[in-house]
């Protein structure tokens, strides 16, 4: 597992509500079908010709074959919701034409037509930006609105007293909808903003790493659940700044960071603390574990060259988390042993474990 699949929830966590999604629009359109299939039959036994019914729908589950393929293949799902908000608003235009070439009494519309036309466009602000759906929604509502009055003035009839009113009250709907999608796209970019500086607030810009304010939360972590806290330090990094220039240092301390994600155990955490300090957290490690985690980090480092640069070297201080302890205390002692360490001779680690027979236990300093 990567680093980054670690802090992100892994790709299952993201899946989920795209599988429901998935789901929920299968579920619908075989819903969808069997709705058709039934009304055709109500209208075959009723007898006489019903275009929408027996034509329109039927015409338009064509579309709905396709997206149905389309989510059983599991292909993105921003092509069937596409492909069946045209279809159903193709219905909605069907259906006001057909009503107005059918009408026989004053031009009036129906209360379904007009609710169809609020309904789908609520879906296209769900679906589309809120320019483009605010587009749609103005042209859906004077088509829908204007194709009764086109009727009255071709055949010079009456007009029922109740349209007006109808379109009216679906304007000032169709009005709300879109202040209210307007204000939602609002929230949610100062949202967007927010976490954007809180993970920049969080985060070292150089490394990619989170900081010394991003770590409190891990080390807080550590502390309540046990494990154990390196503090590293690269090894003689002023001399790499001072041969090669800070262009190169920099770029030596983005790819130690590299080095030390790739040697974290699952659940830990690595920033940068400081200067050319780190901090890696390693929950659930007793001592014979975390003295091994130590010293593959420190082979890891020694075992690889940087370019142009040559062997780096890391120093390590580790310190099991203890009962009582602070952020302060668990880090202090963490920074005794990283000094212990350099006093030493570097490229390599301190700390007080439990001792094995394969890795001796250093004594407290």
């Amino acid at each position: 597992m990567s680093p980054s699949s670690r802090r992100a929830g892994g790709p299952s966590t993201w899946r989920a509500p795209e599988d429901l999604r998935r789901t929920l629009y299968l579920l619908a359109i075989a819903l969808g079908m069997v709705v058709v299939l039934f009304l055709n039959l109500l209208a075959y036994r009723a007898g006489g010709v019903n275009l929408y019914v027996q034509v329109v729908l039927p015409v338009t589950m064509i579309p709905a074959l396709v997206s149905l393929g389309w989510l059983l293949r599991g292909g993105p799902l921003d092509v069937p919701e596409r492909l069946m908000f045209f279809t159903v608003n193709v219905q909605v235009f069907a259906q006001a034409l057909l009503e107005e070439v059918q009408r026989t009494e004053p031009a009036g519309g129906t209360d379904l037509l007009y609710w169809s036309v609020v309904v789908n466009v609520m879906l296209g602000y769900l679906i589309f930006p809120n320019r483009v759906a605010a587009g749609y929604s103005a042209a859906l509502f004077v088509f829908s609105a204007g194709v009764p009055w086109v009727g009255v003035a071709l055949r010079d009839g009456a007009v029922s007293p109740d349209l007006p009113r109808l379109q009216l009250t679906v304007g000032i709907v169709l009005l709300f909808v879109h202040a209210l999608s307007w204000y939602r796209g609002q929230f949610e970019s100062q949202r967007s903003e927010v976490r954007v500086m809180e993970q920049l607030a969080h985060t070292d810009l150089l490394t990619n790493l989170p900081n010394r304010r991003g770590m409190y939360p891990a080390v807080e972590a550590l502390i309540g659940s046990g494990g154990a806290a390196m503090l590293l330090d690269l090894d003689y990094f002023k001399r790499v700044n001072d041969e090669f220039g800070h262009q190169v240092g920099d770029e030596v301390l983005a790819w130690a960071a590299r080095v030390l994600e790739a040697q974290l155990p699952p659940g830990g955490r690595v920033g940068r603390w400081g200067g050319e300090e780190f901090l890696m957290t390693l929950p659930g490690l007793d001592g014979p574990g975390a003295a091994a985690r130590a010293e593959a980090v420190c082979a890891a480092f020694r075992t690889q060259s940087v370019a142009g640069v040559g062997v780096v070297t890391i120093s390590a201080g580790l310190t099991l988390a203890r009962p009582g302890d602070t952020l302060p205390t668990l880090v202090a002692r963490a920074d005794e042993y990283l000094y212990a360490a350099k006093h030493a001779g570097r490229d390599g680690w301190r700390g007080r474990v439990e001792r094995t027979a394969a890795l001796p236990a250093f004594p407290d300093v």
